[in-house]
């Protein structure tokens, strides 16, 4: 399936593709495409951005935990893009038990920054050694030294939000690296974590920052107030967002039907158009996104017919100043992705949407 959707793709750029097999080895496919020159103004500022960005990574170690060497290396290669040193590559869940307990001396400097474990060795049995040894960890560490314990990655090509919440509720992971890996997608997730890199001013650097995240991305906006809508919208367009504002969730459950264009979409709490406001609002969307997957996985119906996308999931974040933390515990429960907090603010803004919009 992957090399015909490929193929699909180059045929629509005029190239050619194709691949030679070789038994025990693999395959090596090769393509041609005709592309255009790219806008140099584009180009340059996103460069500047991970020039600036590099430095704070650079000299940063790393333990890798997988058990598939190949896989390993191409996470050892997105890392060194950004000048992290892959101290070394752990190929169980065991050895890396054994590596991080022999390495746990805080003020050495060679210490490990960050380790990156692999979905498929992480397990869900939570009495597993590793997990005890974060957590004892953790629990046990003054504030100074827990800020220079190793950070915690899981790699993953999917996972739900709850899931994503429960394993860092349960302080066994600090964020979730969703594959194919980027260098967007890693400096992202790896700023949304605290200590990760040298400490800087807040704002330094966030409006490139966010120039490239949200530049030309769909997003829409759900508020039943046309000031709030007229707020959300300047600062979304202020980066570059195309947004389109509703007042109502009949029109946003309309326009929300897959196949739609939409990257992602802010629902107000203030939303009191159904039994349970906003929550109601995003199960409704779920909902109609879980049938077209399903019919789609089914046979029943093909990806052409809703614009070649395979799987439906549009992230979803509320939007609102007040939310406590059983509002924020609802917010996942009804499927939504996160929030965002009014007023909005550049470092908010980046982190509250960073990991949808790259993953997108």
């Amino acid at each position: 399936m992957g090399l015909s959707i490929s193929k699909r793709l180059v045929d629509l750029m005029g190239g050619e593709i194709g691949f030679v097999r070789k038994p025990g080895t693999g395959s090596t496919i090769a393509f041609t495409a005709v592309l255009k020159k790219g806008e140099t103004g584009s180009l340059d500022a996103k460069q500047q951005y991970y020039d600036h960005v590099v430095l704070d990574f650079r000299g940063l170690r790393a333990l890798i935990v997988d058990d598939k060497s190949i896989r390993a290396e191409v996470t050892r290669y997105h890392l060194r893009r950004l000048g992290i040193i892959v101290h070394d590559i752990a190929f169980s869940m065991e050895s890396a038990c054994a590596y991080l307990s022999s390495n746990s001396n805080p003020s050495d400097s060679s210490k490990i920054s960050m380790v990156l474990v692999d979905k498929d060795v992480w397990g869900v049995d939570s009495s597993h050694p590793l997990h005890v040894l974060l957590k004892k960890l953790r629990q046990n560490s003054r504030t100074e030294v827990s800020e220079s314990l190793p950070k915690i990655f899981l790699l993953s090509t999917s996972i739900t939000p709850i899931e994503r919440n429960e394993l860092k509720s349960a302080g066994l992971v600090d964020n979730v690296l969703m594959k194919p890996l980027g260098l967007s997608m890693l400096i992202f997730c790896f700023k949304e974590v605290p200590s990760i890199g040298k400490k800087r001013e807040a704002s330094r650097g966030k409006p490139p920052i966010l120039g490239v995240l949200f530049r030309n991305k769909q997003i829409m906006v759900v508020d039943d107030n046309l000031v709030n809508r007229r707020v959300a919208e300047r600062a979304l367009k202020k980066y570059g967002a195309i947004v389109t504002c509703v007042d109502s969730g009949k029109a946003a459950l309309e326009m929300l039907k897959p196949p739609h264009n939409f990257d992602a979409s802010w629902i107000s709490k203030c939303q009191k158009w159904m039994g349970n406001g906003f929550f109601d609002a995003t199960q409704r969307i779920r909902n109609l996104e879980r049938e077209v997957n399903e019919s789609i996985e089914s046979g029943e119906a093909s990806s052409e017919m809703f614009s070649n996308v395979t799987h439906w999931h549009m992230p979803i974040s509320a939007m609102t100043a007040d939310l406590d933390q059983a509002d924020k515990k609802e917010c996942m429960k009804s499927g939504m992705d996160g929030y965002v907090s009014k007023p909005f603010e550049q470092e908010q803004l980046y982190s509250a949407m960073a990991r949808f919009l790259v993953s997108n």
